[in-house]
């Protein structure tokens, strides 16, 4: 299980919304100079970044503006989801490349033809409903005010490593 702490900023009926703490997995790495995913997580106005970082999940117990919230998701749907947001744009550039190679266009229309495809991959796997997929949403595992104890919400416990 992969987990993430995070701050509720408001609550809606029978959700909360939730800011992603931003102290995790690229502050402390001492390859966040080098490394695109680093860059990408910082690129974009402060309105953007705050779009980001907000989740929206459903909850339906009490819960307080400033509330320290711990989300979690199994780590083989983060791995899928990570393999499909890759791997269908390449796949389509690949494919868009054989086409065109097929096709017999010279050399520089397949690479513009393999990056459309690219693009139209992107767009394609973009467009994929999450919303309607609970798996895909974060988990809401314990709940804590500060300076009172945390309520366990869902527990990892049972779940085989």
């Amino acid at each position: 299980m992969m987990t993430e702490t995070g701050v509720v900023v408001a609550t809606q009926d029978n959700a909360l919304i939730v800011e992603v703490l931003k102290t995790s997995a690229c502050q402390s790495c001492k390859a966040k100079q080098g490394c695109g995913q680093a860059v990408l997580a910082e690129w974009g106005d402060t309105e953007r970044q705050q779009q980001k970082n907000h989740f929206q999940l459903p909850y339906s117990g009490p819960a307080n503006v400033g509330d320290v919230v711990e989300l979690g998701m199994a780590a083989d749907t983060v791995s899928r989801v990570a393999m499909l947001v890759y791997m269908v744009p390449l796949f389509f550039a690949f494919l868009g490349l054989f086409v065109a190679n097929q096709v017999g266009l010279h050399e520089g229309f397949q690479v513009l033809v393999m990056a459309l495809s690219f693009v139209a991959g992107y767009v394609l796997i973009s467009q994929f409903p999450t919303k309607k997929m609970s798996a895909l949403e974060p988990q809401i595992l314990r709940l804590s005010s500060p300076g009172k104890a945390s309520d366990l919400i869902a527990s990892s416990a049972t779940e085989k490593v």
